[in-house]
Protein backbone atom coordinates (compact mmCIF):
# COMPACT_ATOMS: atom_id res chain seq x y z
CA UNK A 1 0.00 0.00 0.00
CA UNK A 2 1.14 3.46 -0.89
CA UNK A 3 0.76 6.25 1.84
CA UNK A 4 0.54 9.95 0.62
CA UNK A 5 -0.41 11.25 3.22
CA UNK A 6 0.97 11.55 7.46
CA UNK A 7 -1.42 13.33 10.11
CA UNK A 8 -0.27 13.95 13.59
CA UNK A 9 -1.47 14.52 16.88
CA UNK A 10 0.80 17.03 18.87
CA UNK A 11 1.14 16.37 22.36
CA UNK A 12 1.17 13.40 23.54
CA UNK A 13 2.67 11.85 20.51
CA UNK A 14 5.12 14.47 18.88
CA UNK A 15 6.17 16.07 21.72
CA UNK A 16 7.15 13.56 24.70
CA UNK A 17 6.28 14.36 28.62
CA UNK A 18 8.13 17.51 28.80
CA UNK A 19 6.68 19.21 25.39
CA UNK A 20 9.95 18.22 23.99
CA UNK A 21 10.72 17.65 20.34
CA UNK A 22 13.06 14.68 19.99
CA UNK A 23 15.86 14.40 17.10
CA UNK A 24 14.59 10.95 16.30
CA UNK A 25 11.29 12.69 15.81
CA UNK A 26 12.44 15.61 13.44
CA UNK A 27 14.69 13.49 11.12
CA UNK A 28 11.60 10.99 10.70
CA UNK A 29 9.68 13.68 9.52
CA UNK A 30 12.43 14.97 7.23
CA UNK A 31 12.70 10.91 5.93
CA UNK A 32 9.00 10.73 4.79
CA UNK A 33 8.77 14.48 3.91
CA UNK A 34 11.72 13.51 1.25
CA UNK A 35 9.99 10.57 -0.36
CA UNK A 36 6.68 12.93 -1.01
CA UNK A 37 4.50 12.12 1.71
CA UNK A 38 2.42 15.51 2.94
CA UNK A 39 2.99 15.75 6.16
CA UNK A 40 -0.03 17.48 8.46
CA UNK A 41 -0.41 18.52 12.23
CA UNK A 42 -4.14 17.68 13.53
CA UNK A 43 -4.24 19.34 16.95
CA UNK A 44 -6.44 20.51 19.29
CA UNK A 45 -3.83 22.75 20.22
CA UNK A 46 -4.97 26.67 18.72
CA UNK A 47 -3.43 27.90 15.52
CA UNK A 48 -0.56 30.17 17.10
CA UNK A 49 0.92 27.28 19.49
CA UNK A 50 0.52 24.35 16.75
CA UNK A 51 2.33 26.17 14.04
CA UNK A 52 5.10 27.01 16.57
CA UNK A 53 5.46 22.70 16.02
CA UNK A 54 4.89 22.75 12.31
CA UNK A 55 8.13 25.51 11.84
CA UNK A 56 10.14 23.01 14.14
CA UNK A 57 9.33 20.62 11.65
CA UNK A 58 10.00 22.91 8.53
CA UNK A 59 6.10 21.61 7.23
CA UNK A 60 5.06 23.79 4.55
CA UNK A 61 1.39 22.33 4.02
CA UNK A 62 -1.83 23.66 6.09
CA UNK A 63 -2.26 22.48 9.66
CA UNK A 64 -5.60 20.98 11.27
CA UNK A 65 -5.86 22.97 14.30
CA UNK A 66 -8.50 23.60 17.45
CA UNK A 67 -9.77 20.34 17.08
CA UNK A 68 -10.59 20.35 13.24
CA UNK A 69 -12.05 23.72 13.34
CA UNK A 70 -9.40 25.52 11.90
CA UNK A 71 -7.43 24.86 8.69
CA UNK A 72 -4.63 26.44 7.54
CA UNK A 73 -0.77 27.97 6.69
CA UNK A 74 -1.27 31.20 8.35
CA UNK A 75 -3.42 33.08 10.73
CA UNK A 76 -5.75 35.57 7.51
CA UNK A 77 -6.39 33.43 5.50
CA UNK A 78 -8.13 29.38 6.33
CA UNK A 79 -8.99 27.05 3.90
CA UNK A 80 -11.69 25.31 6.24
CA UNK A 81 -13.41 26.91 9.30
CA UNK A 82 -15.81 25.25 11.51
CA UNK A 83 -16.88 28.04 14.18
CA UNK A 84 -19.85 29.14 16.16
CA UNK A 85 -21.21 31.93 14.39
CA UNK A 86 -21.72 34.94 16.01
CA UNK A 87 -25.45 34.95 16.34
CA UNK A 88 -26.09 31.20 17.80
CA UNK A 89 -23.08 32.58 20.53
CA UNK A 90 -24.55 35.63 21.46
CA UNK A 91 -27.64 33.27 22.57
CA UNK A 92 -25.39 30.88 24.52
CA UNK A 93 -23.63 33.65 26.57
CA UNK A 94 -26.96 35.15 27.52
CA UNK A 95 -27.99 31.55 28.11
CA UNK A 96 -24.70 31.05 30.76
CA UNK A 97 -24.47 33.93 31.83
CA UNK A 98 -27.70 33.30 34.08
CA UNK A 99 -26.11 30.88 35.75
CA UNK A 100 -22.38 31.62 37.88
CA UNK A 101 -20.45 30.30 35.63
CA UNK A 102 -16.68 30.49 34.22
CA UNK A 103 -17.26 30.89 30.00
CA UNK A 104 -14.57 31.50 28.14
CA UNK A 105 -14.82 31.53 23.95
CA UNK A 106 -12.13 31.06 21.46
CA UNK A 107 -10.98 31.31 18.26
CA UNK A 108 -8.07 31.20 15.99
CA UNK A 109 -6.15 34.61 17.64
CA UNK A 110 -7.44 34.68 20.92
CA UNK A 111 -9.73 34.26 23.77
CA UNK A 112 -12.09 35.95 25.94
CA UNK A 113 -13.55 35.26 29.05
CA UNK A 114 -15.96 36.81 31.82
CA UNK A 115 -14.47 37.80 35.10
CA UNK A 116 -14.87 35.06 37.47
CA UNK A 117 -17.05 35.19 40.28
CA UNK A 118 -14.91 32.24 42.23
CA UNK A 119 -11.63 33.06 44.10
CA UNK A 120 -8.61 31.40 41.95
CA UNK A 121 -11.08 30.51 38.85
CA UNK A 122 -8.64 32.21 36.56
CA UNK A 123 -6.06 29.96 37.19
CA UNK A 124 -8.07 26.36 37.17
CA UNK A 125 -9.51 28.07 33.95
CA UNK A 126 -5.29 28.32 32.05
CA UNK A 127 -4.22 24.86 33.98
CA UNK A 128 -4.49 21.93 31.36
CA UNK A 129 -4.65 24.43 27.92
CA UNK A 130 -1.34 24.28 25.73
CA UNK A 131 0.73 26.70 25.73
CA UNK A 132 -1.57 29.50 27.27
CA UNK A 133 1.52 32.41 27.77
CA UNK A 134 1.19 32.00 23.61
CA UNK A 135 -2.73 32.43 23.35
CA UNK A 136 -3.58 35.71 25.08
CA UNK A 137 -6.75 35.85 27.53
CA UNK A 138 -8.80 38.65 27.26
CA UNK A 139 -10.95 39.40 30.27
CA UNK A 140 -14.27 41.31 30.32
CA UNK A 141 -16.85 42.01 32.77
CA UNK A 142 -19.59 41.18 30.44
CA UNK A 143 -19.29 38.49 27.66
CA UNK A 144 -22.95 39.21 26.00
CA UNK A 145 -21.80 42.90 25.99
CA UNK A 146 -18.38 42.79 24.42
CA UNK A 147 -20.04 40.54 21.45
CA UNK A 148 -22.73 43.13 20.62
CA UNK A 149 -19.60 45.42 20.30
CA UNK A 150 -17.64 43.02 18.59
CA UNK A 151 -18.46 41.17 15.87
CA UNK A 152 -16.45 37.08 17.05
CA UNK A 153 -17.57 33.68 16.20
CA UNK A 154 -15.77 30.67 18.14
CA UNK A 155 -13.72 27.61 17.44
CA UNK A 156 -14.85 26.47 21.06
CA UNK A 157 -16.69 28.01 24.10
CA UNK A 158 -15.48 26.15 27.91
CA UNK A 159 -17.95 26.61 30.73
CA UNK A 160 -16.59 25.68 33.93
CA UNK A 161 -18.43 25.94 37.44
CA UNK A 162 -17.98 24.12 41.06
CA UNK A 163 -21.99 23.06 41.26
CA UNK A 164 -21.62 19.80 39.61
CA UNK A 165 -25.69 19.43 39.59
CA UNK A 166 -25.63 22.85 37.63
CA UNK A 167 -23.58 21.84 35.22
CA UNK A 168 -25.48 18.60 34.74
CA UNK A 169 -28.39 20.86 33.97
CA UNK A 170 -26.52 23.06 31.34
CA UNK A 171 -25.41 20.01 29.83
CA UNK A 172 -29.12 18.68 29.71
CA UNK A 173 -30.38 22.16 28.40
CA UNK A 174 -27.66 22.62 25.22
CA UNK A 175 -29.97 19.21 23.26
CA UNK A 176 -32.77 21.35 23.77
CA UNK A 177 -32.10 25.06 23.11
CA UNK A 178 -29.06 24.65 21.31
CA UNK A 179 -29.40 21.50 18.67
CA UNK A 180 -26.32 23.10 16.46
CA UNK A 181 -24.06 22.68 18.99
CA UNK A 182 -22.26 19.62 20.28
CA UNK A 183 -20.74 19.37 23.86
CA UNK A 184 -17.96 17.43 24.95
CA UNK A 185 -17.97 17.08 28.98
CA UNK A 186 -14.49 17.14 30.04
CA UNK A 187 -14.85 16.92 33.90
CA UNK A 188 -17.71 16.96 36.44
CA UNK A 189 -17.10 20.60 36.39
CA UNK A 190 -16.30 21.54 32.86
CA UNK A 191 -17.79 21.52 29.72
CA UNK A 192 -16.20 22.55 26.08
CA UNK A 193 -19.16 23.04 22.87
CA UNK A 194 -17.99 23.17 19.33
CA UNK A 195 -20.06 23.36 16.46
CA UNK A 196 -21.99 19.70 15.31
CA UNK A 197 -19.64 18.39 13.03
CA UNK A 198 -16.30 20.08 14.29
CA UNK A 199 -13.92 17.17 14.79
CA UNK A 200 -10.18 16.22 13.74
CA UNK A 201 -11.60 13.65 11.50
CA UNK A 202 -13.59 15.95 9.55
CA UNK A 203 -10.94 18.63 9.96
CA UNK A 204 -8.52 15.86 7.68
CA UNK A 205 -11.30 14.98 5.53
CA UNK A 206 -11.52 17.96 4.23
CA UNK A 207 -7.53 18.93 4.37
CA UNK A 208 -7.18 15.89 2.04
CA UNK A 209 -9.86 16.06 -0.22
CA UNK A 210 -7.68 19.06 -1.50
CA UNK A 211 -5.15 16.96 -2.64
CA UNK A 212 -7.17 14.30 -3.77
CA UNK A 213 -5.95 12.03 -0.98
CA UNK A 214 -8.33 8.87 -0.10
CA UNK A 215 -8.76 7.78 3.49
CA UNK A 216 -6.92 4.54 2.57
CA UNK A 217 -3.85 6.58 1.56
CA UNK A 218 -3.51 7.93 4.92
CA UNK A 219 -1.70 7.35 8.27
CA UNK A 220 -3.30 8.79 11.15
CA UNK A 221 -1.26 8.50 14.21
CA UNK A 222 -2.48 9.87 18.14
CA UNK A 223 -3.16 9.44 21.40
CA UNK A 224 -6.46 10.82 22.73
CA UNK A 225 -10.30 10.05 22.13
CA UNK A 226 -10.17 13.28 19.97
CA UNK A 227 -7.81 11.15 17.65
CA UNK A 228 -9.96 7.91 17.87
CA UNK A 229 -12.20 8.67 14.54
CA UNK A 230 -9.52 8.98 12.28
CA UNK A 231 -7.46 6.47 13.55
CA UNK A 232 -10.39 4.13 13.05
CA UNK A 233 -11.18 5.40 9.70
CA UNK A 234 -7.51 6.47 7.92
CA UNK A 235 -5.80 3.37 6.09
CA UNK A 236 -3.32 2.74 8.61
CA UNK A 237 -4.66 4.21 11.97
CA UNK A 238 -1.99 4.33 14.67
CA UNK A 239 -2.33 4.94 18.28
CA UNK A 240 0.72 5.51 21.09
CA UNK A 241 1.22 3.31 24.03
CA UNK A 242 0.64 5.99 26.30
CA UNK A 243 -3.25 6.04 24.81
CA UNK A 244 -5.80 5.07 26.33
CA UNK A 245 -7.20 1.29 25.92
CA UNK A 246 -10.33 2.36 24.46
CA UNK A 247 -8.43 4.38 22.07
CA UNK A 248 -5.76 2.06 21.12
CA UNK A 249 -8.63 -0.64 20.11
CA UNK A 250 -9.56 1.68 17.45
CA UNK A 251 -5.69 0.73 15.98
CA UNK A 252 -4.25 -1.06 13.49
CA UNK A 253 -0.68 -0.94 15.03
CA UNK A 254 0.10 0.32 18.78
CA UNK A 255 3.75 1.90 18.02
CA UNK A 256 5.78 3.02 21.06
CA UNK A 257 5.11 5.73 23.45
CA UNK A 258 5.81 9.60 23.09
CA UNK A 259 8.83 9.18 25.51
CA UNK A 260 10.35 6.35 23.11
CA UNK A 261 10.34 7.97 20.01
CA UNK A 262 7.01 6.07 18.97
CA UNK A 263 6.39 8.19 15.96
CA UNK A 264 9.89 8.07 14.70
CA UNK A 265 9.74 4.30 14.84
CA UNK A 266 5.98 4.01 12.99
CA UNK A 267 7.14 6.52 10.54
CA UNK A 268 10.57 4.54 9.88
CA UNK A 269 8.62 1.47 9.86
CA UNK A 270 5.79 1.99 7.53
CA UNK A 271 7.57 4.45 4.81
CA UNK A 272 10.90 2.30 5.37
CA UNK A 273 10.31 0.70 1.81
CA UNK A 274 8.17 2.78 0.15
CA UNK A 275 9.20 5.10 -2.92
CA UNK A 276 8.82 8.80 -3.69
CA UNK A 277 5.49 9.53 -3.85
CA UNK A 278 4.38 11.36 -7.41
CA UNK A 279 1.55 13.87 -7.28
Amino acid sequence: MVYRLLALDIDGTLLSSNNKLDRRTKEAIQFVRKKGVIVTLVSERHFHSAAKVARSLRLSHPIITHNGAFVSSSMDDPIYTSKIEHSVLMQLVEFLETYPCQIQISHERLSISNRPRQKNLIAKMTIGMNEPLFYPVTYVDTLSQYLLENYESATDVKVKLKDKKIMDDIEKAMADYFPSLAVRRTSEHDITLIRQGTSKFNGLLFFAGQFGIPLNEIVAVGDGPEDAEMIEKAGLGVAMRNAPEEVKAKADWVTRTNNMDGVAYVVREVFRKQLRVHF
